[in-house]
């Protein structure tokens, strides 16, 4: 006789409730939408209630749940949570400080219930296989439907309905169970309202200890337990939805998935709510085949560690850029997820003719779904790899993951590895990259458990730490809390030991990049023992203003790119081999750094002279005076919006002097069209301020007074290109240039046609 042995459930976690479904849209032609099986509960403070306490220690924000360091950009879910608004507006609020008695509700939280890997803390693509059967009445317990994810003792949830003169019951006596060893419950919508919660709930049992919790206690340390008790907590039930997708276990042959699933329930439901930010919505969007790209970037930067050559870290990409500004906000990032979804989207969806010397670039790039009008295809070499039907069917917000995984693997070969190159070998930012790891470890020596998520765990929590600290100190002016003055005493000093280390990580940045100066004790201070200020302050306002702009970042890119095709295109044409993008790359990034990185003061001078003005006597003096022959008065003084980009490229077209003959003939002839138009634009300026100056039209303007303009320009061009090194104007040319090109070119765009 066979021996049966009965295998014991996993299931750990029970919960009461009722449940229902709905559909969510897989953002693919094609495709039907998928059923989402909820189970909807609720979850309070009545301690009475072991199910209460029992989802409340398994229920937490992203941040505590998954470790970012081991995630895929393909599984960020949420953004980063505002400790200081929760604490300041949701708790009060939760509580109802007008009433002791009285207690508001909350709209319900969506908690996603998903799976991890074996051995690993990392959601899963697919639940386990999905049964479902039917119990028969017996003994004093009632007919039920049951519907698992995985086999008896290695469930991962399991839906229990009682059934009632031959249906299944929806409502009541629904039982939802969890393995709360083989799933996370991850919050999709509504983690403000339960931090709310879950920080009245661990002020209460004293539960911060945690060290993915303890950075962010201080936020709710005013919610001390007494001044919490003197509420009816009992009264205090959040509703909560739990998700689950049954159909994607591992018997679905789809291309979609649970963090797929997970993210679009985000974005869905966020449409409405507080606005996510662009960036954020980058990184969560599924449905754009560009964020789909720029994510396989991050991913590979995220990557990096102590084995790497290069310093280059995540901690560097600004990933969630507050109110959708293009300018970095982080003194840590040297870019951002703007800037490099604008260089992607570039890069593959420009048509060629979007740039024309300096102009400001052309075309309403973001708008173009054709990966096939746009060229995209063709770079990517999406026919050969996808075949003409697929390729043909495919664009930018409709493609298979595939698709995505094909294409993603050529432009990371073709593009992906040299925008990341030049974050790491470009020496301006290498130098950036160095002090932040440098300012890391100084903080892993002193054990600052406050700093590291602050500096370099997420740019909003910084954001969010100010806020909370002017929340408190306003608090404190309206109530006179002795308690409330201590916290904020507390955050006060935190907040000076952040100054204090972003201001010895600058001066660190400023020591590497002056490192190869041979006579650098002429940058020392008036007692020679440190860096002058004055330097550190001119290299913050460089990095700043200059260095870690969407212009600068995609003239360095785009620009090499831009001209790289046009050769290659030529090449084509003519029969012969293709450039080796490699050789032209390390030539071009040698030959900026050169420049970018001086060895000795007098170059130091030309690079201060490029951007801001020259020194009057020594450095050490750092007297500077104001010059007609930089950067921004002669190329360009207008505001520099991304588009403006073609200044910058300019500005390395006059640096980069390549090898290759074909190559080079075309720099010679693209650089030359840049001058006649920026001298065009130049001359207009200078006559234009002569003529108010003195009180005269143009056209009255003497020979003797025109000839003064034109050299007057003439000359602060030609210092200009002193400075950089580089070959000077021809005359004749220039006069050519005012007679025969527009004054307003370099402003000009060219609408798109619909």
């Amino acid at each position: 006789m066979a021996l049966k042995i009965r295998k014991e459930s996993a299931l750990n976690l029970t919960l009461e409730g009722s449940t229902g479904s709905f559909s969510v849209g897989t953002g693919r032609d094609g495709q039907n939408s998928l059923e989402v099986k909820y189970f909807l509960t609720h979850v309070g403070l009545d301690f009475s209630s072991i199910s209460d306490e029992a989802l409340l220690s398994h229920l937490a924000p992203v941040r505590e749940i998954f470790d970012f360091k081991q995630l895929d950009f393909d599984e960020i879910m949420q953004r980063d949570i505002d400790d200081a608004r929760v604490s300041s507006e949701l708790i009060p609020y939760l509580l109802d400080e007008k009433s002791v008695d009285l207690v508001k509700l909350f709209p319900p939280i969506v908690v996603v219930v998903l799976p991890v890997k074996e051995g690993e803390n990392r959601p899963a693509d697919l639940y386990p296989k999905v049964y479902e059967e039917e119990t028969l009445e017996q003994n004093d317990e009632a007919a039920k439907y049951i519907l698992r994810a995985g086999a008896i003792g290695q469930e991962v949830f399991q839906f229990e309905q009682p059934i009632d003169e031959g249906q299944r019951l929806k409502h009541d006596l629904v039982r939802f169970r969890i393995n709360t060893h083989k799933t996370r419950l991850v919050i999709v919508d509504g983690q403000h309202r339960a931090m709310a919660l879950l920080a009245i709930y661990r002020n209460l049992k004293d539960q911060w200890s945690d060290e993915k919790r303890a950075p962010f206690k201080e936020y709710y340390s005013e919610w001390t337990p007494k001044y919490i008790q003197q509420f009816n907590l009992k009264e205090i039930n959040l509703p909560v939805i739990l998700c689950t997708f049954p159909s994607l276990n591992e018997t679905y042959a789809g291309d979609f998935n649970l963090k797929k699933a997970a993210r679009s329930i985000f974005l869905t439901l966020n449409k409405t709510a507080r606005k996510v930010s662009n960036s954020r919505n980058i990184l969560l969007d599924d449905q754009d085949i560009i964020a789909y790209f720029l994510r396989r970037c991050l991913s590979e930067v995220k990557g990096k560690d102590q084995r790497s050559p290069y310093s280059l870290r995540i901690s560097n990409v600004e990933l969630d850029q507050s109110e959708d500004k293009l300018k970095i906000k982080s003194p840590i990032a040297i870019t951002g997820v703007n800037h490099l979804y604008y260089i992607i989207e570039h890069l593959l969806l420009n048509s060629g003719d979007e740039v024309e010397g300096v102009k400001p670039r052309s075309g309403k790039i973001s708008k173009r779904k054709d990966l096939n009008g746009y060229n995209c295809m063709d770079r990517l070499n999406g026919r050969n790899l996808l075949g003409s039907e697929v390729a043909d069917l495919t664009t930018r917000d409709n493609f298979s993951q595939d698709s995505a995984n094909k294409l993603g693997s050529s432009f990371d070969k073709s593009y992906g590895t040299f925008i990341i190159a030049v974050l790491e070998r470009f020496a301006p930012y290498e130098n950036h990259n160095k002090a932040v790891l440098n300012l890391e470890n100084s903080i892993e020596i002193y054990q600052d458990r406050q700093l590291r998520p602050i500096l370099l765990e997420g740019q909003g929590i910084g954001r969010v730490f100010e806020t909370h600290r002017d929340n408190l100190k306003q608090k404190f002016k309206d109530t006179k809390v002795p308690e409330i003055q201590s916290i904020t005493q507390r955050l006060d000093a935190t907040a000076k030991r952040i100054e204090q280390a972003i201001q010895d990580f600058r001066v660190d940045r400023t020591k590497l990049y002056i490192q190869p100066i041979s006579d650098k004790s002429k940058l020392k201070n008036l007692e020679g023992s440190d860096i002058n200020p004055n330097i550190v302050k001119w290299f913050n306002d460089l990095y700043d203003n200059v260095l870690t702009t969407v212009a600068f970042q995609s003239g360095l890119i785009c620009g090499f790119f831009g001209e790289i095709e046009k050769t290659n295109t030529e090449l084509d044409k003519e029969s012969q081999a293709p450039l080796n993008i490699i050789e032209c790359f390390n030539e071009y990034i040698e030959q900026l750094n050169d420049f970018f990185t001086p060895k000795t003061s007098n170059q130091f001078k030309k690079l201060i002279r490029v951007f801001t003005g020259d020194i009057s006597g020594e450095i050490v003096d750092w007297k500077i005076i104001s010059i007609n022959s930089t950067f921004r008065n002669v190329v360009y003084s207008g505001e520099m919006q991304p588009d403006q980009w073609t200044k910058y490229k300019y500005l390395f077209l006059e640096i980069w002097k390549p090898k290759h003959p074909k190559l080079n003939e075309n720099l010679i002839k693209e650089r030359q069209k840049c001058r006649e138009q920026i001298y065009a634009a130049l001359h207009n300026y200078y006559k234009t301020l002569y003529c108010q100056e003195h009180s005269k039209l143009e056209e009255n303007l003497e020979r003797d007074e025109m000839k003064s303009i034109f050299n007057q320009a003439f000359s602060a061009y030609s210092d200009f290109l002193k400075n950089l090194s580089a070959e000077g104007l021809n005359e004749q040319d220039m006069k050519v240039a005012i007679s025969t090109i527009p004054a307003k070119t370099i402003d000009e765009v060219e609408a798109e046609e619909a």
